[in-house]
């Protein structure tokens, strides 16, 4: 969320046990979260502000499941009203997929879910569009015929169209932005079954 105050981050997103950990036991502790076998969508880490956003980290956010993106798109939505802007995230370094949620004001800009071209919402800008007119398609690309040749070349992200490139130009790219001072949180994200 585009927020300097963690507290408010948390109470909006009720989460509850909200406790101080250390970066490395947070890392540790969502790597564990996503790959181990206890419930994935449990348990979030919540930065202190990081160049004006407060970023919540975890499985509990996982566009890439698709019975979980009404949910998500919503609670998005809503953060974004609240805050006036919240994005969603997902970037994999096995290319798992990339997706993306940006919301502003209340209103879906754009949701890219690269597993689920056809759950893409809004219009592609930003280098999005850039990568898109470079490639000579002046539509969306959830529009491809899925067997055709670029649509494989999207689902590869053409290149530089990752999710954490894409969240760099919208606010801030959580893999190279720099925490103010402050207290890692961890918190048990409320269910939404």
């Amino acid at each position: 969320m585009e927020s300097a105050d963690q507290a408010e981050v948390v109470k909006a997103l009720g989460l509850a046990d909200v406790r101080e950990t250390t970066w490395a036991d947070g890392v540790e502790l969502i790597d564990e979260v996503a790959h181990g076998e206890e419930e994935p969508f449990s348990t979030v880490v919540v930065t202190p502000p990081m160049q004006g956003w407060t970023l919540v980290v975890g499985p509990y956010f996982g566009l890439p499941y698709a019975r979980r993106t009404a949910h998500l798109t919503d609670l998005c939505r809503e953060l974004s009203a609240h805050f006036g802007k919240a994005q969603l995230f997902f970037h994999s370094e096995q290319n798992d997929g990339e997706p993306w949620l940006i919301a502003e004001g209340g209103r879906i800009i754009r949701r890219w879910i690269s597993e689920y071209p056809a759950l893409a919402l809004g219009e592609p800008f930003g280098v999005e569009r850039r990568l898109l007119d470079a490639y000579g398609i002046t539509g969306k690309p959830e529009d491809l015929d899925p067997d055709s040749d670029l649509a494989g070349d999207r689902a590869a992200t053409w290149g530089d169209c990752w999710a954490t490139t894409v969240a760099e130009e919208c606010g801030i790219n959580p893999t190279t932005a720099t925490a103010a001072t402050g207290s890692l949180l961890v918190a048990a994200a409320p269910s939404f079954e």
